[in-house]
């Protein structure tokens, strides 16, 4: 099921909290999602750059945010399930080469499989299948190869109800098969595949709640597999396998939401010993490993949820020579899933995470094993003054910067010959092609940009027309700029209602440094209405800053009036007085149905009668009263029409 687009255009913005680590910079990736619960990013699309996939818990959605130009994500929800959409994976569930993604849906008490189909249209990208129903809450969902085959199978956890199940399934012939289907006396909150005796085959270990701590599933030599808690106790929520000082025995990395710390254990011939990581984490949710500084040795990074809407965040424990060093990297609560991936394909990891209660993913870039670095300065053309806020994207990677007060962006980057974007909603977009790095060095890069400047001398246009007479009106648009100024017009009739304005061209491109006219054409028609007074507006929408959108009202007064012989009225009205406003005299056209004794009174604005401009009987037909005001103060009038049938009104303006 694929659902329209909920989310526009979104580019990079600071996250609000707080940034701890000098080493890595954060970024808002996608917004307003509904509580995200957890995040993977991969090139689902296959266009070479890096997307990303979300689940919610509300309305349980899952949300593929595409990379789209200048380094921002659109972002389309792709299935909604009942509600409370939980852990994400990804992988080649189908061994066609692309992507997929196993989605646990909580309150559907099912898995999904969206299956990748490579289409062009974002909203066509996926189609779900359901690998298992009747579930009893899938939270926990792995992409692995369990057997050594060389294929993505799928590890799935439930608890809800006191259901702790753990599901296994193989990938045969591109299809998910159950093969083991166990259960635990604890919640199963986390997976991770580890060969822990070197054999070829992995071993599943499960994180768990309760003090459970860590169960480990070894395959048997029927096919089955046989579930031993290894390590008891603790109260797990997420789970890493891998040799973390690299001295060739397994480590496993995990963190406890009870005691609010992050544990190692490694394995010798007598078990496990314990290590815990320095430092206190906030009731911790995610827990993952990967070299970020680029030093051969490997790091842990963690998420937290925190506590009462404080405490939390991302942490980082840098690795030197067995020993680590704690880093909070950002003081902000509520974070849940995340990912490591070089998102913006600079050659390290960066992390992806949700945050649940700010609705946002959340990239936190890495800038520490990019020693390859563009630099420069973004200035204006004429003048040479810097530029803020101008985006730097590199279009191979994706990599971006934003230019500060003194025009300097800074990139890291990978060895190579690259593109650069420069773009800013005021100036000229510009790129510059062949920039060139070189691994271990910094590549200078400056920049210069133009911006049109628009002239528009009236911000009004009021005009005297003939009725039924086409009348041409030029406004003249002026460009003091350095680049070309693009101005596009819509024409607003308000009164009344039917088209009587045109505009010629409806876009015009003005050249720096000179002046273009647009044509402005009226056709008033006031034969059948009576009216006398038109109002309308023109909508200028510029690629000039800061007024890229602009309006010029209009006021256009109908001086005489076509006469057409005809019927006697068939209904008794006053008509819009003419010219309005006037400066002395005003003419009140008046048409009678039916022979009764009328007065026409003018009144000022406090209800007091100012004139008598008629009181007697009158029969069918049309009358033009005419009312000289030059005794009379400029300000609004109200001219009424009374009879014994009724009250006609019509407001005048008087001028002087």
């Amino acid at each position: 099921m694929s659902l329209p687009i909920i989310i526009c255009l979104l580019c990079f913005a600071a996250f609000p909290g707080q940034l701890m680590g000098q080493s890595f910079s954060s970024s808002v990736l996608l917004r307003d999602l509904g509580g995200v619960a957890d995040v993977v990013a991969r090139d689902f699309d296959g266009d070479g750059d890096v997307d990303v996939m979300a689940s919610s818990y509300w309305p349980g959605a899952a949300i593929y945010g595409q990379r789209v130009a200048y380094d921002s994500l659109r972002a389309y929800e792709v299935f909604i399930s009942a509600g409370s959409g939980r852990n994400l994976t990804t992988g080649d569930f189908d061994h066609d080469g692309d992507w997929d993604i196993a989605y646990a849906a909580w309150d559907d008490n099912r898995v999904y499989l969206l299956r990748n189909t490579g289409s062009q249209n974002p909203l066509a990208l996926f189609a779900t299948d359901t690998v298992f129903e009747n579930g009893s809450g899938p939270f926990t969902a792995l992409a692995a190869d369990i057997n050594g085959d060389n294929l993505t199978d799928l590890i799935t956890c439930e608890l809800r109800n006191a259901t702790n199940q753990v599901r296994v399934f193989e990938q045969l012939n591109g299809s998910l098969v159950e093969i083991w289907l166990s259960s635990l006396p604890d919640d199963p909150l986390g997976l991770a595949v580890g060969d822990l005796n070197n054999d070829g085959i992995n071993e599943i270990l499960i994180a768990a709640g309760q003090e459970g701590g860590v169960y480990i599933m070894r395959r048997t030599d029927i096919g089955g597999y046989a579930l031993t808690q290894d390590i008891p106790g603790y109260t797990l929520t997420a789970i890493e396998v891998t040799d973390l000082d690299q001295d060739g025995q397994t480590d496993i990395v995990s963190c406890d939401f009870q005691t609010d710390r992050v544990y190692r254990w490694e394995e010798s011939g007598s078990g496990w010993t314990t290590t815990i990581l320095p430092g206190l984490v906030m009731n911790p949710r995610d827990v993952a490993v990967a070299d970020f500084d680029g030093d051969g040795q490997l790091d842990v990074a963690c998420s937290a949820q925190g506590e009462q809407n404080s405490g939390g965040g991302i942490y980082w424990w840098r690795q030197q020579n067995g020993s680590f060093i704690s880093e909070h990297v950002i003081n902000e609560p509520n974070f849940y899933g995340m990912d490591i991936f070089d998102y913006d394909l600079d050659g390290d990891p960066d992390i992806v995470v949700s945050n649940v209660t700010s609705e946002q993913v959340v990239l936190v870039r890495n800038l520490m094993g990019t020693p390859t670095r563009i630099i420069g300065v973004v200035s204006a053309e004429r003048g040479g003054a810097p530029i803020e806020g101008v985006t730097v994207t590199v279009e191979e990677t994706g990599a971006t910067s934003v230019t500060n007060a003194q025009g300097r962006y800074e990139l890291g980057t990978i060895a190579g010959t690259f593109t650069l974007m420069f773009d800013h909603a005021c100036w000229q977009h510009q790129s510059i092609e062949g920039v060139v790095t070189q691994s271990e060095d910094t590549t200078y890069q400056d920049a210069s940009l133009r911006r049109p400047e628009m002239d528009l001398p009236v911000s009004s246009l009021n005009v005297f027309l003939q009725n039924e007479l086409l009348t041409t009106h030029e406004l003249q648009i002026g460009n003091y700029g350095d680049a070309p100024l693009v101005v596009e017009t819509v024409p607003l009739s308000f009164e009344p209602a039917s088209p009587w304005i045109s505009v010629s061209p409806s876009t015009l491109e003005v050249p720096p440094g000179e002046t273009s006219a647009l044509h402005v054409t009226f056709s008033p028609d006031t034969t059948n209405d009576g009216n006398f007074e038109y109002r309308g507006e023109l909508t200028l929408s510029t690629n000039s800053c800061p007024d890229t959108s602009l309006h010029v009202s209009i006021l256009a007064v109908v001086l005489d009036v076509s006469r057409h012989d005809g019927p006697l009225p068939r209904m008794t009205r006053l008509a819009a007085g003419y010219p309005n406003p006037f400066n002395a005299s005003v003419s009140l056209p008046v048409e009678i149905a039916d022979t009764e004794h009328y007065s026409l009174c003018a009144y000022d604005v406090l209800g007091r009668e100012t004139a008598t401009l008629f009181d007697g009987r009158l029969t069918p037909g049309s009358y033009v009263f005419r009312w000289n005001a030059e005794q009379f103060a400029s300000g609004t009038y109200y001219v009424v029409l009374k009879s014994v049938r009724g009250d006609w009104k019509t407001p005048v303006t008087l001028i002087k």
